[in-house]
This record gives structure tokens, sequence and C-alpha cells, in this order.
């Protein structure tokens, strides 16, 4: 007798899963194209935030952005929610501005403008020429 109360049992219960589990449908994926471009701005857009999340872990970065009071992890995480176009003004340039470069460059460029002034008489910087 017992055997037929839990033979009811497993029937009931498996008749129940099955119930539910016909029930509950499956939702399909939406069924689009994906275009080329489509795909190629995702991936130059994660190329993008890789390039500039890569700046910012190198430790020269890091240390200027704790010297100025930003935290670099805050700094990733804004990285993190930049958008497409603000990310790509920035992948663009970083390479073009790397820091502490160009120094001598405008020290040279200064001084041949303050000659050129002297010699035009605009300044008397230096009393000799």
């Amino acid at each position: 007798m017992k055997f037929t109360s839990i033979k009811r049992h497993v029937t009931w219960m498996l008749l129940m899963v099955f119930t539910f589990g016909v029930s509950f449908q499956v939702q399909a994926a939406p069924q689009s194209m994906v275009s080329t471009e489509q795909l190629l701005n995702e991936v130059r857009l994660a190329d993008q935030r890789d390039t500039v999340q890569s700046f910012l872990s190198r430790n020269d970065v890091q240390s200027q952005l704790t010297q100025r009071g930003v935290d670099p992890a805050d700094a990733q995480a804004r990285v993190a929610a930049m958008s497409a176009a603000e990310l790509a003004e920035i992948a663009a340039h970083i390479d073009e501005l790397p820091a502490g470069e160009g120094l001598l460059e405008t020290v040279l460029f200064l001084l041949v403008i303050f000659m050129l002034l002297d010699v035009a008489g605009v300044t008397d910087i230096f009393p000799g020429i």
C-alpha cells in the first residue's frame, strides 16, 4: 500500500514538472542583421576604450593623477562611462600629447620670440643686442 502511494506522488510530481516545464515558453532573440559597419564600430569602441584604459594604468600617469588629487580608480570608472564620441576624441590625441615632452622646444621658441622683440625695439630684455 505504501509503495502505491509513493508511486502516485512521484507520478503527480513528474506530471506537475512536465506541465509547468511545457507552459514556460522560451523567448526568441530579436532577429536582425548586424551590418559590418555596426560590428566595426563596436570593435573600434572597444579598442579605443582599451587604449585610454592602458594609458591610465601607466605608473607615471597614475602618479600625476594622484598629485593633482584625482583617484586613479575614479578616472578608470569615468573612462568606462564615456560615450563613443568622447572616447574617439581622447584616443585620437593620446599619442600626440605625451606627458612631459616639449619643454625644450617651448623654451627655445620663447627665447627666439624674445630676441625678435628685442631686435624690433619692443622690449629691452637683452641689452647687448
